[in-house]
C-alpha cells in the first residue's frame, strides 16, 4: 500500500502526530494541537446538528491537517509577552510569509490562528464602489473567521454555549451569519472569492432579489454597507482617514456639479483646448518635418536625457492622445443631460455611503433594521419551502439565530424591538412543521399546541428531535431530551383534553 494510502487510513490523531514527528514545536505546542483537534472530532457531531450550514467533518479536519503540515513555526506566548497581547487586545500573532504563529495557550486562539495562516483570496470590489471597497471585505472576513472557529469556540462536546467575549465582533458576525442562512454556506463562500468581477454586487442583490422583494433586497445590502464601513472605521485609523477625504472630495465636487453655468462654461473650454492639442498631435504625427521638429525640441530641452528616439516620441504623443481624449469624454459628460445627470447620481449615492463616517451613533439602528429585513428573508424561504428535511433544517438554523449574540450581551431572541417578528416566523415555521406532520399532536386544540412547541426555541438542547413531553398538569410542562429533564414551563390550560403524567414524543 503507498504511503499517502496509508496516511489516509490513519485515525486524525495519529494523522497529526505523523506531521508534528516533523516539526520541531515545543511538547506544550503540541499537546495543545492534539487537544485542539480531540475538541474539532468530538465538537462536530453537536456542531452540525445544531447549526446545519457547515462543512463535512473530513473537510473541516483534513484542511486543519494541512495547514498546520505548511506551518513553519508555532510558538506559545509566554507569561511575560502575555501583557503586550492583552494591551493590544489579540490573542495570536500571525506570519503569513514566514508562515509563522505565536498564540495563547487555549484552542480556541489556536484554531483562530491556524486559519488565519494562509494567504487566501480577498474579497474583490472594483473602484466603482470606492465607499466599500475596504470596509464590506474587512467586515465579510472577519465574520468568516469567527463561523470557522466557531467549532470549539461555542461547543464542546458535552453543550453548546456562547461566551460573549470570545466574539471579537458582534455587528461582522451578524452580517456574515445574515448572508449565510439567506443565501446558502456554499453560494457566499465562492462569491466571496470572486476576482475582478465587476458585477460582482449586482450578483449578490439579483440572489437577495430571489428571497426578499428587488427594493428591500437593495435596502438590506445598502445597510450592510453602512455597518460595514463604520465597523471598518472604528478598527482601521486608515480606512477612516480615507473615507473622510472622499467624503470632502465628494462633497466639493458636488458643489461644483450644481453650479450649472460655470460647470457647462469650464467643461466647454476643456473640450476645446483638448480638441486643438489632439490637432497638434496629429498634425505633428502626421508632417515628417514636424515631427523631427518637435524630436530636436524635446531633446534640447531635456539635456540630461537626449535619448529619446522617434520611436518614444510616437508613444508618449499618443499617450498624451489617449489622456486628451479622456478628458473629452469627461467634459461631455458634463455637457449632455443625460450622462451629467448619471454622474451626478451616481457621486450623490457614493456620498450617502460615505457620509456613515459621520453616523457612528447610528450602528446599533442600522444593525436592528438590518434583522427585521434578514427575518423578512428567513420567513420567505420558510413560507416557500415544500421539502421536509429542508424544513427541519430551518427550524434549526432559525433556533440557531435567535441565540446569534447581540449589542448589550443579549441574543437576538431576547431584543425587545424583534420579539414580535420572530414570534410570526416561529409561528409560521410551526404551521410547516404541522402541515409535513414532522411534530406529532398534543392536543385537539391546534393554537394550544403551537404556544407548547414554540418553547423549542428558546432551549439549547443539541438534538430537538430527542423531545419527548410530560404535561404535570394544567399548569406546567416538562420538556426532556429523551429521559433527561431538559426544561419546565409554566403553561394555562383551560379545559383542554390532556395527558398527563406520560411523556409524548414531540418529533413523528
Amino acid at each position: 500500500m503507498a504511503k499517502k494510502d496509508l496516511f489516509h487510513k490513519l485515525s486524525y490523531t495519529e494523522q497529526l502526530e505523523e506531521i508534528l514527528e516533523k516539526k520541531t514545536f515545543s511538547a506544550d505546542c503540541k499537546n495543545l494541537l492534539l487537544s485542539m483537534l480531540y475538541k474539532i472530532d468530538t465538537s462536530y457531531n453537536d456542531y452540525e446538528t445544531v447549526k446545519r450550514m457547515v462543512d463535512p467533518k473530513k473537510q473541516v479536519i483534513e484542511d486543519i491537517l494541512n495547514i498546520i503540515k505548511d506551518c513553519n513555526d508555532i510558538k506559545l506566548v509566554s507569561s511575560a509577552k502575555m501583557e503586550q497581547f492583552k494591551k493590544k487586545n489579540i490573542k495570536f500573532k500571525v506570519d503569513q510569509q514566514k508562515k509563522k504563529i505565536e498564540t495563547e495557550q487555549n484552542e480556541n486562539a489556536m484554531l483562530n490562528a491556524i486559519y488565519s495562516l494562509p494567504i487566501e483570496k480577498k474579497v474583490y470590489l472594483d473602484e466603482e464602489h470606492s465607499a466599500i471597497r475596504n470596509s464590506l471585505p474587512f467586515i465579510l472576513e472577519k465574520g468568516k473567521s469567527m463561523n470557522r472557529a466557531e467549532i470549539i469556540r461555542d461547543f464542546d462536546a458535552w453543550s453548546w454555549n456562547t461566551t460573549f467575549s470570545e466574539i471579537p465582533n458582534i455587528e461582522s458576525n451578524l452580517i456574515y451569519q445574515n448572508l449565510q442562512m439567506l443565501l446558502g454556506k456554499k453560494y457566499l463562500e465562492e462569491w466571496m472569492e470572486l476576482e475582478n468581477t465587476k458585477n460582482s454586487l449586482e450578483m449578490l442583490s439579483n440572489k437577495l432579489s430571489a428571497i426578499l422583494e428587488k427594493k428591500e433586497a437593495q435596502e438590506f445590502l445598502y445597510l450592510i454597507f453602512k455597518v460595514s464601513i463604520i465597523v471598518c472605521s472604528e478598527n482601521d485609523m486608515k480606512e477612516k482617514k480615507r473615507i473622510k477625504e472622499e467624503f470632502i472630495w465628494n462633497t466639493k465636487e458636488l458643489k461644483r456639479l450644481n453650479d450649472t453655468v460655470k460647470l457647462v462654461k469650464e467643461s466647454s473650454n476643456i473640450k476645446t483646448k483638448a480638441i486643438q492639442e489632439i490637432e497638434k498631435i496629429d498634425k505633428t504625427l502626421n508632417d515628417k518635418k514636424l515631427f523631427e521638429k518637435e524630436l530636436k525640441r524635446i531633446n534640447a530641452k531635456e539635456e540630461e536625457l537626449r535619448i529619446l528616439t522617434p520611436d518614444d516620441l510616437e508613444i508618449r504623443l499618443n499617450r498624451q492622445r489617449r489622456k486628451l481624449e479622456n478628458q473629452i469624454k469627461e467634459a461631455n459628460k458634463m455637457l449632455y443631460v443625460k450622462q451629467y445627470m448619471a454622474v451626478k447620481s451616481q457621486i450623490i449615492k457614493e456620498n450617502d455611503l460615505l457620509k456613515t463616517i459621520e453616523e457612528t451613533d447610528k450602528k446599533e439602528e442600522y444593525i436592528l433594521k438590518t434583522q427585521k429585513y434578514f427575518i423578512k428573508g428567513i420567513t420567505e424561504k420558510i413560507l416557500l419551502e415544500e421539502n421536509k428535511k429542508q424544513i427541519i433544517d430551518l427550524m434549526y438554523i432559525f433556533r440557531y439565530y435567535e441565540f446569534l449574540p447581540y449589542f448589550s450581551e443579549k441574543y437576538i431572541k431576547d431584543v425587545e424591538e424583534l420579539k414580535q417578528i420572530i414570534s410570526k416566523t416561529e409561528d409560521i415555521l410551526i404551521d410547516k412543521l404541522m402541515e409535513f406532520k414532522i411534530v406529532n399532536k398534543l392536543s385537539g386544540n391546534k393554537e394550544f399546541d403551537k404556544n407548547i412547541i414554540k418553547n423549542i426555541f428558546s432551549m439549547r438542547m443539541i438534538n430537538l428531535e430527542n423531545i419527548n413531553i410530560e404535561f404535570v398538569d394544567s399548569n406546567e410542562v416538562i420538556f426532556y431530551d429523551v429521559e433527561t429533564i431538559e426544561k419546565k414551563f409554566a403553561i394555562e390550560n383551560e379545559g383542554i383534553k390532556l395527558k398527563y403524567n406520560k411523556k409524548i414524543k414531540l418529533f413523528d
